[in-house]
């Protein structure tokens, strides 16, 4: 999927749920790391092995908030595969979180048992987006 096209449906996706990201932005101070916005595509793979895609709101070196339209469970494991843009010869990423809590139509995620590789991705694209 290329920028533009994340672009015009991450757009679509936000304009239905508007009223919700205000609330959010303001609920959200009690995260320790920084969040940077990044919209990127996502696959959610649950307990129950059902997939969900999404986008990212933000990312943190701890976790991120994802939209989706998913009945997924609040507090739980999941799976998260961040697409990136493989012409520029990124990768995806495949990290293991934990379900923080449910907020509107989004997901705030904690990554678990991140490994040096993860971590240096994510921390990459705090730099790029940052």
């Amino acid at each position: 999927m290329d920028r533009r096209a994340i672009s015009l449906a991450t757009e679509a996706f936000r304009a239905s749920d508007a009223r919700h990201a205000r609330k959010r932005v303001k609920s959200m101070d009690h995260r320790l790391g920084q969040r940077v916005d990044i919209t990127l595509p996502v696959r959610l793979r649950f307990q129950d092995q059902t997939n969900h895609s999404g986008f990212t709101v933000n990312v943190g070196r701890g976790g991120m908030f994802v939209e989706t339209r998913a009945p997924v469970p609040a507090h739980g494991c999941v799976e998260v595969q961040i697409a990136l843009d493989l012409s520029a010869g990124g990768q995806d990423i495949l990290l293991s979180a934990f379900v923080v809590h449910r907020f509107g139509s989004g997901l705030g995620l904690m990554f678990r048992d991140l490994d040096a590789s993860n971590g240096q991705m994510i921390e990459n694209l705090l730099i790029q987006f940052g």
